[in-house]
């Protein structure tokens, strides 16, 4: 951190990320949140001043030290990702957007100021440099699961804008669009092509959820087309998320790839209600359905009571705001449409959210990458104990009921 303090913000500052012609003058910690260790990375929260007086509040996130870490979550590639998105693949998406006329308001997302992703033996001097959204008075809400339908709704309005501005793209200069989402590295197998979790982690993932659900309602599912399919699918766990990642035209978009609670951050009105929902880190983005970032949030962050009870809500919501945010004649999935990628593509946020959200009921467990492989999964498959299985069961329900089952 010296080194960064004393070398590498005098360079950023002069090289303008902060503005042409300015020097670096000095960089404060701010000292409530000076240092948060998160999945991922490491981040500073501080005040960079620049000679101009001016004072910029930024986000510094730095790459873990533990190299183990970083080789198994793929973090090179990730800080490459949110890189490449912020300096190429936004801006193009936004200069086509506002190159249209009759278009509505963007997504808003956080500012870049930014980013060097050397890697090897520089790595501890990568860095992406972002603006501080906590003065602007965004947060994370105060659930740190479960949303309710306000803020399930403003979310999903905030990604149907980001997902129109692929469609609008595709529709403005689709060449160059293919071209730049070449870039887009992918952080969800390693180079043999194995998940992140071996021994058949997924099917195992599947199987926590499918016999929690036929011991609470057997009688019910047991027979099921569906569930019978759903099993054939995480059977070949692997091969069927390799599926379900194939982009498939007409409506494949960049996928922010993570999009989940811990992803967002939302403003408030005097009332307390949500108003507006800012997106931040795109390191595992992707090209692919719409439906990948939709089933992830959904498992991720809903109650099955309220995917019971206002699904047909939500994504009406989705498909609504995504018609009104691209110009006339840019084709975008209907409902109906929409209803086909789910049912297609929602194992995907099945098959990350089998995993993780059960590993965010228990907030204290820290992953050991030391483990080994077997011992690793049987850490996961254990993680929120018999809640953790209810809510698996919850979301193997939920695609059953839907016929989600068409991969």
């Amino acid at each position: 951190m010296e080194s960064l303090l004393r070398e590498d913000l005098p360079e950023i500052v002069s090289n303008g990320a902060f503005g042409k012609n300015l020097q670096y003058m000095s960089f404060e910690l701010d000292k409530d949140t000076v240092i948060q260790d998160q999945y991922m990375s490491t981040v500073l929260f501080g005040t960079v001043t620049t000679s101009d007086e001016s004072q910029h509040r930024v986000v510094i996130k730095l790459k873990l030290r533990d190299e183990n870490k970083r080789i198994m979550f793929q973090i090179d590639f990730q800080f490459h990702n949110e890189i490449t998105m912020y300096e190429r693949i936004i801006p193009f998406l936004f200069e086509c957007h506002r190159s249209m006329e009759g278009v509505g308001d963007w997504p808003t997302l956080t500012k870049f100021f930014y980013g060097r992703n050397k890697c090897g033996e520089f790595v501890e001097k990568d860095l992406i440099v972002l603006e501080n959204i906590n003065p602007l008075g965004f947060r994370l809400s105060e659930e740190r699961l479960f949303l309710d339908y306000d803020h399930l709704l403003i979310a999903l309005q905030a990604l149907a804008k980001f997902h129109g501005l692929s469609y609008t793209a595709k529709y403005k200069d689709p060449d160059r669009f293919q071209e730049i989402i070449m870039d887009i590295r992918d952080t969800q197998f390693d180079a043999d092509g194995q998940w992140i979790f071996k021994n058949n982690a997924l099917s195992r993932f599947g199987k926590r959820g499918v016999d929690q659900l036929l011991e609470r309602s057997g009688d019910l599912y047991r027979e099921n087309e569906h569930l019978r399919r759903f099993n054939e699918i995480t059977g070949d766990g692997n091969n069927s998320l390799k599926r379900a990642l194939i982009p498939r035209e007409p409506f494949s978009v960049v996928c922010h790839g993570d999009f989940n609670r811990n992803n967002m951050a939302f403003q408030y009105d005097e009332a307390g209600h949500p108003v507006d929902v800012l997106l931040f880190d795109f390191g595992t983005p992707r090209y692919g359905s719409p439906a990948l970032d939709l089933s992830f949030f959904f498992y991720m962050n809903t109650r099955q009571n309220l995917r019971e009870s206002r699904w047909d809500d939500l994504l009406n919501a989705y498909c609504l705001t995504l018609a009104e945010s691209v110009p006339s004649g840019v084709r975008v999935p209907n409902r109906a449409e929409l209803n086909s990628e789910m049912a297609t593509f929602s194992y995907y946020g099945f098959a990350r959210a089998s995993f993780f959200l059960p590993h965010q009921l228990e907030s204290n467990d820290i992953i050991n990458v030391e483990m080994e492989e077997e011992e690793m999964l049987e850490f996961f498959l254990r993680l929120g104990g018999d809640i953790g299985s209810d809510i698996v069961a919850d979301m193997v329900q939920h695609i059953v009921d839907m016929e989600y089952t068409n991969l």
